[in-house]
């Protein structure tokens, strides 16, 4: 039986705020890991291969896809753990800053009630949905139909 020396690397990535470490034993091409940092969501732990990661440029995050969402003014990934919130239309949307939140206030204030209500498509579909029940409904106890 002969020996095999398999080297052991271990790095670290550091994104802003957050640091993630990395480590694997090397065999030629190959190479089997220890630790995996960067494939792991800082915010609930969730890890693994098989899940999305994404990363935050706000903050340095890497995270899972429950925990980034869209950041409404500039449709870039940001994190739960960092962006800044306010409810439009019902609907909760995500900034980067408060200065990002203040710009889609201003933005927001000026739109007409049809854009606004498209803030949040769900609820403007199913108040479309209910208004034309309504209707029918009305039209059907007047007679009519």
């Amino acid at each position: 039986m002969e020996p095999v020396y398999l080297p052991e690397v271990r790095q670290t990535t550091e994104l802003r705020k957050y640091t993630y470490p990395y480590e694997y034993y090397v065999a030629g091409p190959s190479r089997v890991t220890a630790e995996d940092g960067i494939h792991r969501c800082v915010h609930c732990e969730t890890s693994g291969l098989d899940e999305n990661y994404t990363y935050c440029p706000n903050c340095g995050a890497i995270a899972c896809d429950s925990h980034i969402k869209t950041e409404r003014l500039e449709g870039e990934p940001v994190c739960t753990g960092c962006a800044v919130t306010e409810r439009f239309a019902l609907k909760t949307k995500y900034f980067y800053d408060e200065e990002n939140l203040d710009a889609f206030r201003e933005e927001y204030a000026a739109m007409p009630l049809h854009e606004k209500a498209m803030e949040n498509k769900p609820l403007a579909v199913g108040g479309v949905i209910t208004a034309l029940v309504l209707f029918i409904a009305a039209l059907t106890t007047a007679g009519v139909i």
